[in-house]
C-alpha cells in the first residue's frame, strides 16, 4: 500500500523536479522492491532506510 501511494505522490511531483532540476532524498523502511522503484527514478538522489523498526525488534529480542 505505501509503495502504489509513494508511487502516485512521486507521479504528482516529477514534473516540478524536471522543471526546477531538484532531486530529493527519500527514507524507506527497507521494502527491497520500493528501492528497485526509487532507483530507476531519476529524480531521487539517496535512499536511506528507516532503521527504527529493526532496532525496535533488536531492543525487543535483547529484552528476552
Amino acid at each position: 500500500m505505501e509503495h502504489a501511494i509513494l508511487l502516485a505522490i512521486l507521479n504528482d511531483i516529477m514534473p516540478i523536479l524536471k522543471e526546477t532540476d531538484f532531486t530529493i532524498h527519500i527514507c524507506v523502511d527497507g521494502d527491497l522492491e520500493t528501492n528497485k522503484t526509487l532507483a530507476c527514478i531519476p529524480a531521487v538522489s539517496r535512499i536511506f532506510a528507516d532503521l527504527k523498526h529493526i532496532s525496535k525488534n533488536i531492543r525487543k529480542n535483547l529484552s528476552m
